[in-house]
């Protein structure tokens, strides 16, 4: 016999094909959301979703109306997939991954957990897994002890503790998200919603623009400066080296164009091949490696005070502009105030 999941439990795990069928039978349809009152409503909230995401909110809040708390979650991804912007939907999938995780960690109807554990393909509470399984649950960690060669493996199975449990959790729900993002969306519709992937990405520039501000090359971290000065030296960079230095720059904000000039003087420099290049990794608006991956590839070089308590160069580049500006601001205290010393001096 089929579980039956209250509307309120569908809020909590939207993603159901429980909550697909708690729309239809409603009649709600995504192409009828633009032609009435109460369905650009729901696609306002959806951006208000969405923000929250670009945020780095860990939660997107409950409201009393279930039916809108399901269409938000659905209009969000329909919305980011329109706006095809890579980072915009890593966002939205970390926000709604921790808030399943929330949500099902605490679950006490074993029937509807192991349901909900069911459609994302994980089972719960196990103490050991087959080698096939641990193998995809662990595809995206990146920390050395998860690496199968430093397992306890027996006859097919790996042992793995509670915390670990929780680990695999995490990661699964993570996967099972972004695996079905972006979606493929007509262009007909793609049309219908450009007003509001238009505030999105208004949005989103803004909050870029707030994060890192104007580029400020001396705020660089150490592994990007030695990239960037090995590329300026003629030193033909590794695919890594290539990404992590592209990635960074596009994520500051730099042009594609401006990218392609860092790497003019490699020895195999392409303009056309490496502009292509660049563009297929702007256009997916990839991240920047973060400090454990760049470790892994052997481009974590230079480390410095600031990187003991820093783990992703772009919290690095934040970190130091804040320390370069506030420095500035303190010399241009004291420049005034030695100015103001000086005149009175004279005055006297």
């Amino acid at each position: 016999m089929r579980l039956t999941v209250e509307p309120r439990d569908l809020t909590h795990y939207p993603f159901l094909k429980d909550s697909q069928e708690f729309l239809a039978a409603r009649g709600i349809k995504i192409r009828d959301f633009t032609a009435s009152t109460i369905g650009r409503k729901y696609l306002d909230a959806a951006i208000d979703r969405i923000v929250c995401a670009i945020d780095g909110k860990e939660i997107y809040p409950e409201s009393q109306d279930v039916v809108a708390d399901i269409a938000t979650y659905v209009l969000a991804r329909v919305l980011v997939s329109c706006v095809k912007d890579r980072n915009l939907i890593e966002r939205l999938v970390r926000m709604e991954a921790r808030r399943v995780y929330f949500y099902i960690h605490d679950e006490e109807n074993e029937k509807l957990k192991n349901h909900v554990c069911e459609t994302l393909g994980i089972t719960f509470d196990l103490e050991k897994i087959s080698v096939i399984k641990y193998v995809e649950l662990t595809s995206t960690i990146r920390e050395p002890k998860w690496r199968l060669i430093n397992r306890d493996v027996d006859d097919g199975l790996v042992t793995i503790s509670d915390d670990e449990q929780d680990i695999l959790l995490r990661e699964r729900i993570k996967f099972f998200f972004d695996s079905q993002l972006p979606l493929t969306i007509p262009l007909s519709v793609e049309h219908e919603l450009m007003p509001w992937c238009d505030k999105i990405t208004a949005t989103l520039q803004e909050r870029t623009f707030a994060d890192f501000g104007v580029i400020d090359e001396s705020a660089y971290p150490p592994c990007i400066q030695a990239l960037i000065a090995g590329a300026a030296a003629g030193v033909n960079l590794s695919h890594s080296g290539r990404f992590a230095t592209t990635t960074f720059l596009n994520n500051i904000s730099m042009t594609p164009t401006q990218i392609v000039g860092v790497f003019a003087r490699s020895p195999d420099f392409n303009p056309d091949m490496t502009l292509y290049q660049v563009d297929q990794i702007t256009t997916h608006e990839y991240t920047t490696p973060a400090c454990q991956t760049m470790l892994t590839h052997g481009i974590c070089v230079n480390r410095d005070h600031l990187c003991d308590k820093i783990t992703h160069p772009l919290n690095y580049y934040r970190s130091k502009k804040k320390l370069l500006e506030r420095k500035h601001l303190r010399d241009e205290a004291k420049t005034l105030a030695s100015s103001e010393k000086n005149i009175s001096e004279k005055l006297k």
